[in-house]
Order: C-alpha cells, then structure tokens, then sequence
C-alpha cells in the first residue's frame, strides 16, 4: 500500500473522526484536545483517510524554533503494519525540519519505539502512566475548567521543560483547572476515560505534594499522571496516593541539538502528545 500521496491536512471539520479513531484505540482525548493541537499549529496535523474515514493521524507541536514535539501518532488496527505510521512521522519530520527546528521529541510506546528509532530517534528517559481508581462520586464533566495562565509559573516552567512555552499552556489552561503556590504550579483537565494530572512543575517535594492534593480534590474520577521515571519524589507521591503504574514509555529525540529539560522539577508532564 503507497500511503504519502495520501496524507493530508487534519482540520477542525476532520475532529469526529479522529475522535472515533481515539474511541476504538481507547484513548483519552476529547474534541476541545484535537481543536488546541490543530489551532496551535494548523499546518503541522495530519491525516490519512481511506474512503473519506480517518484511519491515521499524527500531529506536531512546536515550541518556537529549538523544540517540537510528534503526537497523537494514531493508526486503525486494521491498517497496520502498511507502513502508515512511518510514512506519517515522516511527513512530520519533514514539516518541522521546514520550521529549522533543531530539536524534536517523541513520547514513544514500545511497539512505536521500534518505528521511531529506524528513523533515527534516540532514548532520552523513561516514564511511566500512573493509574487511580475513581471513588464512584463523581463523573464526567464535573471539574470545572475555565482557568488561565496568569496563575502559572513561566520562569520555573522553562527551567523545567528546557524552552519558553507560554502559547500553548495559554491554550491548555483554557480547558483545565490550575493551581499555583509560589514555589509551584499544575494543572487537571478532563478526558474521555479519565480526568488527566498535568502537567505539574515544582521547586521543591513539598509545594509539589500540596498542588498535587489540592488538583486531585478537584475531581474524584479515575485519574491519569505521566510521571518521568528519574523523579522519584514524584513516583512517591503518586504512590503514597494510591495511583499504580500501568504503562511505560520512552522519551526520545532527534535533531541538531538535545534541548535538556530539568527532570527534578517535572512532577508531571503535560501530554505524552506534546510533552
């Protein structure tokens, strides 16, 4: 099957199908997360469909010109192995190497790692999804998310994340309820399965435990935080609050330059699609 010819633009009008994409691979994404990839960089998402239906996408998310990310790197099951998926990072990496980005990373799972080294990306750090039961009290749709980011922590987030990245936690601050002390910040937003803990950068163990307990009262349903593995203060505060790990993934980069991050501050990130 010859798939790049096929690739095209993934549009506002395309999200119901990517959301029936998300629906039947179990992921947690909703239509306000499709519209914010797509309205911060409209000409970066992509698709590919047969007879008019969506079978794959995959997006990207550019941080000024040091720093992008691959996401959403979605096939159909019953189109894989054709040689999609790899024909869609490929047309990402070519967009974002038009960009004269000099860094692009990747949160990989380990069937996709497989892919993306072939394509010549390297391990930068594990992490893992972190898993609470709901307590049966709440349900979709309860936690209240109109927040922006004027209680958030610029400074201290990109001595986190490693470059400036105001744009879009600006949109995702829109669609999420933040916390900020002054040693810290984090937010919660909702998702399909489950109400989704990050991203949350903090200081110090004990200015991230408060944002932590006081983002978790916001919502008792089942909950998801993406902690990187090299933070242990963070993996004991999710297991001292009862979240168990369920899955793990690999960062990974390719470019230029390795942007480094500071991983004792990260105590959550904010999407394994965007970092």
């Amino acid at each position: 099957m010859t798939v790049n010819h096929d690739i095209q633009l993934l549009e506002s009008s395309d999200i119901p199908g990517a959301l029936k994409l998300c629906r039947a691979s179990g992921w947690n994404q909703l239509a306000t997360d499709w519209h914010r990839l797509i309205e911060h960089e409209p000409d970066g998402c992509f698709a590919l469909k047969v007879n008019q239906e969506i079978i794959a996408t995959a997006t990207t998310t550019c941080y000024g010109s040091d720093l992008a990310w691959i996401g959403m790197m979605l096939v159909h099951e019953q189109h894989r192995r054709q040689g999609i998926a790899k024909a869609l990072i490929t047309t990402c990496l070519e967009y974002l190497h038009s960009r004269n980005i000099r860094c692009i990373k990747l949160d990989a799972t380990p069937a996709g790692k497989l892919v993306y080294s072939q394509l010549g990306f390297r391990d930068e750090w594990s992490f893992h999804r972190w898993h609470r039961e709901s307590d049966g009290t709440h349900q979709q749709g309860n936690l209240s998310a109109h927040d922006t980011l004027d209680r958030w922590n610029p400074n201290l987030d990109k001595a986190a994340f490693g470059v400036p990245r105001t744009g879009w936690l600006n949109r995702l601050a829109a669609h999420s309820h933040v916390i900020r002390y002054r040693e810290g910040c984090g937010m919660i937003r909702e998702g399909y399965l489950a109400s989704y803990l990050g991203p949350i950068i903090a200081s110090t163990p004990s200015s991230a435990g408060r944002i932590v307990t006081d983002l978790l009262a916001c919502s008792k349903r089942t909950t998801f935080w993406d902690i990187p593995h090299p933070n242990h203060n963070a993996v004991m505060l999710a297991q001292a609050r009862g979240f168990q790990a369920v899955r793990n993934l690999t960062r990974m980069w390719t470019g230029s330059e390795l942007i480094p991050c500071d991983l004792s501050l990260q105590y959550a990130i904010s999407d394994p699609g965007t970092g």
